[in-house]
């Protein structure tokens, strides 16, 4: 099959079984781990068989266009009258995920919590940034590593705004920023599109928060009363610690609007492959037919290696708008430039579309240029050479 290459074995003996291959996929899903490889080979007495047993500890490599792009351990192996060999293989996440024990941690970083998981499971550490946010108390009973990882950066991000995610490469595991990239792959109907479903849903939307600590003390609540008018009333609860800050208020209600207090779209497409295209990632899409012309992020992908031919099944999430906000920019109001003053004493975030990622943090008391387009509530804004979108809210004009 061209441009891939897949070794199968241990240590420092490896078998090149790329001419054996049917088919391979690798798939992620940003949030979850690991990321996965399955093949089917061919397992006949007319080609040199595949010696493949789990059983023994085997790792699976797999290449396109000379580049690792799996790297894992065998868990399951098959053989039928088909006269077919399937693998499945899972990158070294999956020790973070099939291992349990008791946590508990008091006034540390998301970052020190994946360090000690990793040195806890003897596992390589390829980098880790530092996340800087400590975290008051995080106790955990009998659940697994990756989950305990997995709280810690969710937490980071309640209180900071700021996204991390981890992953397995070559064998060694990393904590990274979630960054927009300064180049995309570009997705289009007309150039490597070839299907598409668009959806909307609010079935996990939530109109009203409340703070609450373990005694019962309400520390904050916000309604987003023009949702609720439409769609009714919907309440989530959240736990906070006793001596949770303003600033940490403001910011887990900051970002319960920007994650729970929307209408969710999603939209999956099968496409030409592009191995850039992974999830965590991001990728412009400009599909007019559906009112789409954005920076999406990609939460599943599935690349398939088939007859010589890479093809992609990607599920790709919008950027947040509540009520459904339209992608299409609103009319300039005035064709003078304004200049604005930031409020948010915590800094405000700047962002690629209205409530959309997270492009810098403008500083309190900055002022800053607008061209006066607007989207809903938000303004365009310049911001040291970049234009994005911020919320008039923290805006004085």
């Amino acid at each position: 099959m061209n441009n891939i290459k897949l070794l199968v074995g241990r240590k420092r003996t490896f078998k090149d079984c790329t001419a054996l291959v049917q088919k391979a996929s690798v798939t992620g899903r940003r949030g979850d781990a690991p990321r996965t490889f399955t093949a089917t080979l061919s397992d006949s007495e007319g080609h040199a068989r595949l010696a493949a047993n789990c059983a023994e500890g085997q790792t699976v490599i797999f290449y396109y266009d000379s580049e690792e792009e799996f790297r894992g351990l065998l868990m399951t192996d098959g053989r039928s009258n088909k006269k077919v060999l399937t693998l499945k293989a899972y990158d070294n996440c999956i020790y973070l995920c099939n291992n349990k024990r008791s946590f508990s941690y008091k006034k540390k970083t998301a970052t020190y919590i994946f360090k000690d998981c990793l040195k806890k499971l003897g596992l390589k550490l390829g980098s880790a940034v530092d996340t800087k946010h400590k975290i008051g108390e995080l106790v955990k009973k009998n659940t697994t590593y990756w989950d305990v990882i997995q709280d810690a950066l969710s937490q980071t991000y309640k209180t900071t705004g700021i996204r991390y995610y981890v992953y397995s490469y070559k064998g060694k595991i990393y904590l990274k920023k979630r960054v927009v990239q300064s180049t995309m792959p570009i997705l289009e109907l007309d150039s490597n599109i070839q299907t598409y479903d668009m959806t909307r849903s609010i079935y996990n939307t939530r109109t009203r928060l409340v703070l609450k600590t373990s005694k019962g003390k309400k520390k904050g609540s916000t309604t987003i009363k023009d949702l609720e008018k439409k769609i009714g009333r919907f309440q989530e609860v959240e736990s906070v610690d006793e001596d949770i800050t303003s600033t940490e208020i403001k910011q887990r209600i900051k970002a319960f609007k920007l994650e729970t207090g929307i209408v969710s779209k999603e939209l999956k497409i099968t496409a030409i492959g592009n191995m850039k295209c992974k999830s965590g990632k991001c990728i412009y899409v400009r599909m007019p037919e559906i009112d789409t012309k954005r920076i999406m992020f990609i939460e599943e992908d599935t690349h398939t290696f088939e007859n010589g031919y890479h093809s992609m099944d990607l599920k790709l999430t919008y950027e947040k708008a509540s009520g459904g906000t339209s992608s299409k920019s609103s009319k300039k109001s005035n064709t003078k430039n304004s200049k604005y003053t930031v409020t948010a004493k915590s800094g405000l975030q700047l962002r690629s579309e209205p409530n959309g990622k997270i492009l810098a943090t403008m500083s309190y008391g900055m002022t800053v240029t607008s061209d006066n387009k607007k989207k809903g509530n938000w303004i365009h804004v310049k911001y040291k050479g970049s234009w994005g979108y911020a919320h008039k809210s923290w805006l004085k004009g």
